[in-house]
């Protein structure tokens, strides 16, 4: 989760679904718009605040531990908070002229420590990697929705994709050694331990509720490498053909 999670995704999931079907009603007759990529993808260390279950509110913000990881990770555009490498970035990388890993502006930020929110400068920033992907796939989400009958649970959720990260001195939890600052959301969400409870009177780091697929158990939305994270995490045997 530099954590995946605004992860992924509170208008994106319809927006993914509206535009296939638009592209495949029209494409002949419609020339494509030219649109900022959604996501794109980077390299090196970033902060995850995947399956962070215990994101402490301080008012509209929430502070989620979060892992700290080097490997390929993706940038959803929209929710880029420094300013001016959120400006470069949609510009320059659009459906029409795509940009390749770490070629997007977002990526030198990131890894060069540049990226900037209110002033301040960090050396952290969370996007989203497939890091213990297989593990989280054996809990699948389960939809919270707090405008349902009966509802029980939390009534706000953190995001935290493009949230600047602080790391911690001596950490409780030496495998999340990061402080993120995320948005903090009061819509449907997906609940990733299981339930719709964070833990020790927290919220936890998720998505939107549209943006999976329950019947499948996987994301509506495009994910760069997501097919081939799904083929990685299936047990070795034949497909029935």
């Amino acid at each position: 989760m530099k954590r995946i999670g605004r992860l992924v995704l509170k208008p994106l999931a319809f927006l993914a679904m509206a535009g296939f079907i638009c592209a495949n009603a029209y494409a002949q007759d419609v020339p494509q718009r030219n649109q900022p990529q959604a996501f794109v993808v980077c390299t090196g260390w970033h902060a995850l605040c995947t399956a962070s279950p215990d994101c402490i509110m301080n008012g509209d913000k929430a502070y989620c531990d979060c892992m700290r990881v080097n490997e390929p990770h993706i940038v959803e555009t929209s929710n880029i908070q420094d300013a001016a490498v959120k400006h470069l970035t949609l510009a320059q990388c659009t459906t029409r002229h795509r940009c390749d890993t770490d070629e997007a502006p977002v990526c030198k930020a990131i890894r060069e420590g540049l990226y900037e929110v209110d002033n301040v400068r960090y050396d952290w920033v969370s996007t989203f990697s497939y890091r213990g992907w297989c593990e989280l796939l054996k809990v699948k989400p389960v939809g919270c929705d707090q405008s349902a009958p009966d509802y029980s649970g939390d009534l706000n959720w953190a995001i935290c994709d493009g949230a600047p990260c602080t790391e911690v001195q001596n950490p409780s939890d030496p495998q999340r050694p990061l402080s993120c600052r995320c948005q903090v959301e009061d819509t449907a969400f997906l609940g990733t331990t299981g339930s719709c409870t964070g833990n020790n009177g927290g919220i936890m780091s998720s998505s939107p509720i549209g943006s999976w697929d329950f019947e499948n158990n996987q994301y509506r939305i495009p994910l760069p490498g997501y097919q081939y994270v799904q083929g990685a995490c299936a047990p070795l045997k034949s497909d029935a053909f």
